[in-house]
């Protein structure tokens, strides 16, 4: 496990897509999850996804925190907190109870903040199965 600060406390990270990397498909992790390359497709998680200065994600996500410097494009769910930092580029719609936008972060599209449950168990039972592939 590598240590990931900037989020406030020290998280753990189990999983890194360095810059050069590209990835199609459906993407779930554990803990916490930092894109510096290039993603299309669905990204699902309970817990914290970063997409770093270079990552580029043409996705729909649905996470616990989703904290953005990169570019993303498409339907973004965070069911505890969204971060745009400065540097990001965002295009598309926004949900979640907390919403932070830094100086320097560009966002297009439309936001809806609301509260929102944890993903049905369902949808959490298909993170674990997948986790152990």
């Amino acid at each position: 496990m590598i240590k990931l600060k900037g989020l406030g406390a020290a998280e753990e990270l189990n999983g890194f897509m360095d810059e050069g990397t590209e990835f199609l498909g459906e993407l779930r992790f554990r803990d916490t999850y930092r894109i510096d390359g290039h993603v299309r497709g669905r990204i699902l998680s309970e817990n914290t996804l970063v997409v770093g200065e270079t990552g580029r994600v043409e996705a729909d996500i649905d996470c616990g925190v989703v904290s953005i410097r990169g570019s993303v494009q498409g339907h973004v769910i965070g069911r505890q907190r969204i971060e745009l930092l400065a540097g990001a580029r965002v295009t598309g719609t926004l949900v979640s109870p907390k919403l932070v936008i830094e100086d320097g972060a560009f966002f297009q599209g439309d936001c809806a903040m609301a509260p929102l449950a944890p993903r049905p168990a369902a949808a959490r039972a298909g993170d674990a199965a997948a986790a152990r592939h």
